[in-house]
């Protein structure tokens, strides 16, 4: 472990995959501009860090291996691995560079070097891909896990995992993950409030205490804590007022005008098969390439499908087997009179790592009084939701209400800022669902 230093000058793990997929159309896959997440919105659901990827990166999951829909969050010390999968598309041989970064719990880059955080040789290839059966278009699906004996993080933390071209070098997407060390306990409960804004919505107030180990000499200067909701890895709160009063536990909790939003609103999108039902989806047109589905329109304060049939930790996960289909899948929103033409909305949801990306963008039909906006989606279950972008702030509440609400997931997150080492450990992550 010692002597990784003397070879760890640079951190570059390299990830190739050739991949010669066919596609029928030539140029339906070409580089696109940045997008809108690299703008440092406020209010985005993702980090302003992740980067939001091209139309020939598609279907990004990165979970607990075995666990598809998990927070990507491993333990230090465990033989379990988190799993990186996405669907590649295009008309050449593509490589991929894959680089780490430790960065601390408020997402800026730790002041400690990949000979540090990481305890592995960083260079690795991956020799196979999955190719898919004949579909249009067709696609290589990419597997890669870690730890392993090419990349095997050290320390605990955040960290955002960066997918380069090696064509040109240019970031292709990022994604966040988490290595906790698992020390100490955690209780976590929710306290839902009533009648505390405007909209009607509820209030989820959270409280948590945390019973810390013995090396922990100053916790009111050295532990922090913050809850997040959905996995919206970007609404992340942190826990301004600590109680250390009680020895050996530190106590916290967000303040009700800084709660989050009880209710938090999702439509459920099916796909596992893309034939017209009448209810969601009315109209499917497999002769063009790629494949179209219209979905009917939704409403603005009126849900036109009430039907949720799976709970929310259930669904946003494209199916793998190499026989599913992408579509071009045709978004339909109805607003109120309030919503000016001019207005910036996007389409977020699992299917694109909830992120504000220009590719989802949708335009005001001054003919049919409606938006229409499009998003490149493979069978499987999703959420999703519309959000408004004014002023470089996103709305992310007033264009879903009448929205089917889901259950909620919480996670408490416990930081020790290391006085040796001088960066911020891992050190407890809870997770609680409120129905």
């Amino acid at each position: 472990m010692y002597s990784k230093a003397l070879f760890y000058s640079k951190f570059v793990l390299i990830l190739l995959v050739s991949a010669v997929v066919g596609c029928a159309t030539a140029g339906s896959y070409e580089k696109q501009p940045p997008s809108q997440s690299e703008n440092h919105l406020e209010g985005t659901l993702a980090l302003n860090k992740q980067k939001a990827s091209p139309h020939d990166i598609q279907s990004i999951q990165l979970h607990p291996e075995g666990q598809p829909g998990q927070a990507p969050i491993l333990e230090l010390t465990t033989s379990h691995k988190l799993l990186l999968s996405f669907d590649y598309l295009g008309t050449q041989n593509q490589q991929f560079r894959v680089t780490v970064e430790h960065y601390d719990k408020e997402w800026n880059k730790s002041g400690i070097g990949p000979n540090t955080y990481l305890d592995s040789f960083s260079e690795t290839i991956i020799q196979s891909s999955r190719i898919s059966f004949g579909q249009r278009p067709s696609y290589h699906h990419i597997e890669f896990s870690f730890p392993n004996n090419e990349l095997q993080p050290a320390v605990s933390g955040n960290y955002l995992i960066k997918v380069y071209s090696t064509d040109d070098n240019n970031l292709l997407f990022s994604m966040p993950f988490f290595i906790t060390e698992d020390e100490g306990q955690i209780e976590t409960r929710v306290e839902r409030l009533f009648a505390q804004r405007k909209d009607g919505r509820p209030l989820d107030k959270l409280f948590s205490t945390y019973s810390y180990p013995d090396f922990v000499e100053f916790p009111q200067f050295d532990l922090s804590m913050s809850f997040v909701q959905n996995q919206f890895w970007g609404q992340t709160k942190q826990v301004e007022f600590l109680d250390t009063i009680t020895p050996g536990q530190l106590r916290g909790y967000i303040e009700s005008d800084n709660a989050f939003v009880g209710n938090y609103e999702f439509k459920h999108l099916n796909l596992q098969n893309f034939d017209a039902d009448g209810q969601q989806i009315l109209e499917y047109q497999p002769g063009v390439t790629p494949p179209k589905v219209i979905l009917r329109r939704d409403v603005q304060n009126l849900d036109t499908n009430p039907n949720w049939s799976e709970a929310a930790i259930n669904i946003g996960i494209p199916n793998d087997n190499r026989n599913s289909n992408y579509a071009q899948v045709e978004f339909r929103l109805e607003t109120a009179d309030g919503i000016s033409p001019s207005s910036k909305i996007f389409i977020v949801g699992h299917f694109n790592n909830w992120m504000i990306n220009e590719l989802n963008q949708m335009s005001f039909d001054s003919g049919k009084r409606m938006w229409t906006g499009q998003a490149f989606i493979k069978q499987g279950t999703y959420a999703y939701k519309y959000v408004n972008v004014q002023d470089n702030k996103v709305d992310n509440l007033s264009l879903d209400q009448g929205f089917l609400s889901s259950q909620q997931e919480y996670l408490t997150f416990i930081y020790f800022k290391d006085p040796d080492q001088n960066f911020d450990r891992l050190l407890k992550v809870d997770r609680l669902i409120k129905q």
